[in-house]
């Protein structure tokens, strides 16, 4: 199935949807890669990251009839992504029995994790400080509230299209700040999905 076919990712996540196993099989290739390297950051056993990543997959599979209505796919699979690896983690933690369920995020990793999930955490804050007042309202009722853009153009008294604007200038500056800092581009992209308060 040629590459081209696929370059308009509605068109594609409304094939999945659709059952199409081919566009589904591009939409896994595109991402696996990015999917399993998060899940080794956190799970730093290879196997474990591949079953995680199976997971994921087979997941969007079974929820591929809510592709048509996701706005930012990408956003949405990492968030798949994370609460797929934080049940692994859980899991692991209660058959160790060394953590409780409700114990946050950064207390389940290992000593090294940790400490590169504060310093990223930081960067993240850091960089969302820059951003405009109306524009940061915006990346919050997105990634932290999950609204979608008609959402918050309705909640905001702005346009669908100021609003997707806002998110992609957000998302440039953020990214661009980390970068410069030589910061961990798929933990603070991991981050970004959450929010950090």
């Amino acid at each position: 199935m040629p590459e081209s076919r696929y370059h308009d990712e509605s068109d594609l996540l409304l094939r999945v949807a659709a059952g199409d196993e081919h566009a589904y099989k591009f939409l896994f290739d595109r991402h696996w890669n990015r999917i399993y390297q998060v899940a080794l950051s956190f799970l730093k056993d290879a196997e474990e990251s591949r079953e995680a990543v199976q997971l994921v997959f087979i997941r969007l599979w079974e929820k591929r009839s809510h592709l048509p209505g996701v706005e930012n796919f990408d956003a949405w699979l990492f968030i798949m992504a994370r609460n797929t690896i934080l049940n692994k983690l859980n899991r692991k933690a209660t058959e160790a029995m060394m953590l409780t369920d409700d114990l946050p995020l950064e207390d389940q990793l290992t000593p090294e994790m940790a400490i590169e999930y504060k310093q990223t955490a930081l960067l993240v804050q850091e960089a969302l400080t820059r951003l405009p007042p109306q524009q940061l309202q915006v990346f919050r009722l997105s990634r932290e509230q999950g609204l979608t853009h008609a959402q918050i153009a309705r909640q905001m008294n702005i346009s669908q299209a100021t609003v997707k604007s806002h998110i992609i200038r957000a998302l440039h500056t953020l990214r661009a700040y980390i970068r410069e800092r030589d910061g961990n581009m798929l933990l603070a992209l991991w981050l970004l999905t959450r929010i950090i308060d």
